[in-house]
């Protein structure tokens, strides 16, 4: 089947898409169209054209594999009938969940407007302050006089303290006079030979040895399935590391990207249908099948573990789709 484009949704007042009514308008809502499907063969291929429109950005893979996975499972248990219902279920579904992203959409640039009202709220106040100083004589007076006064406190309390200064100088250098020690007829204390510096130890440099990290290939962040099943939301990307036995391993392994992408979404989709709760064990195992499959992809085989790791910092981002985990990401390779 060949790329669909994205249509023209209609949109609501807002200025975003009206979810419900691209799912339930009665003449060419989606939902709409899914009634009309007569066979389970048909019924496939008009979901598949609608989830195809649906997500269309390039991080929608995962999602794509795992609706395309969760539509074959309910095609499967139909027992040759046609699960209109169920299929209908799955796209309101979807209508919920992109209804909650308009609105969270919509939050954000409400957000946005009021902290823009405000700065141009306070810009405007100070350039009238400006103006209305230079406008009217009596406020630039008035500003003139108090400048003025606090000119001339700075330079009396210079004044002041110069002659205080001066003084106590005086007297310092009257105290530290040599005094006559003819009268008391006693010889002055015999000077002390000076203190010498201790003699430090050498220093001898002590050789550290080098820890060296694992050869670990880095990819693009995985976007995680949303909220479907019983799964409860948590992160929304991983980070794959793929460890190697050498640095001359990653060209090899790289070639690999597309099927590797491949096994992550369709392993990721198994995984998070069949769990309770999410939590790093789940992507373990997803990392263990993973490396598994690629080892049996490559010849020989390279592949030494995978980690799905949930990125710490939203800053650290591969600068490529696959290559050479560099320093800056040592802190997942421990």
């Amino acid at each position: 089947m060949g790329e669909t484009s994205k249509p023209a949704f209609p949109q609501t007042p807002d200025g975003v898409t009206d979810w419900e009514k691209v799912f339930e308008d009665p003449d060419q809502g989606l939902i709409t169209v899914i009634r009309t499907a007569q066979t389970s063969d048909n019924l496939r291929a008009c979901m598949m054209i609608v989830i195809r429109q649906l997500f269309t950005r390039d991080n929608d893979e995962l999602q794509v594999a795992q609706l395309t996975r969760q539509l074959d499972d309910l095609l499967a248990q139909s027992g040759g009938a046609v699960p209109t219902d169920a299929a209908i279920a799955m796209l309101r579904q979807i209508k919920v969940q992109r209804q909650e992203l308009a609105q969270a959409y919509l939050a954000d640039k409400k957000r946005k407007k009021r902290r823009k009202n405000r700065r141009a709220a306070g810009s405007t106040g100070t350039k009238n302050a400006i103006y209305l100083l230079f406008k009217n004589p009596k406020y630039f007076i008035g500003l003139g006089l108090i400048l003025t006064v606090l000119l001339v406190g700075v330079i009396a309390a210079l004044v002041i303290g110069g002659a205080h200064t001066a003084e106590d100088i005086d007297h310092a250098a009257h105290s530290a006079a040599p005094q006559e020690d003819a009268e008391d007829g006693k010889d002055a204390p015999e000077a002390k030979p000076a203190q010498q510096d201790m003699p430090l130890p050498e220093f001898k440099a002590t050789k550290r040895e080098a820890t060296t990290a694992p050869a670990a290939i880095v990819l693009r962040h995985v976007t995680l399935p949303r909220s479907l099943g019983k799964w409860k939301r948590g992160p929304t990307h991983v980070m794959p590391f793929i460890f190697v036995r050498d640095e001359g391993d990653v060209a090899n392994v790289c070639r690999q990207l597309p099927h590797i992408l491949s096994t992550l979404n369709v392993e990721l989709s198994k995984a998070f249908q069949d769990i309770d709760v999410f939590d790093e064990q789940v992507l373990a195992g997803v990392a263990r099948r993973v490396g598994i499959i690629l080892n049996a992809r490559l010849d020989p085989p390279s592949v030494t573990g995978v980690r799905l790791a949930i990125p710490m910092d939203s800053k650290d981002y591969p600068p490529a789709k696959c290559g050479l985990a560099s320093d800056a990401f040592a802190k997942y390779l421990k």
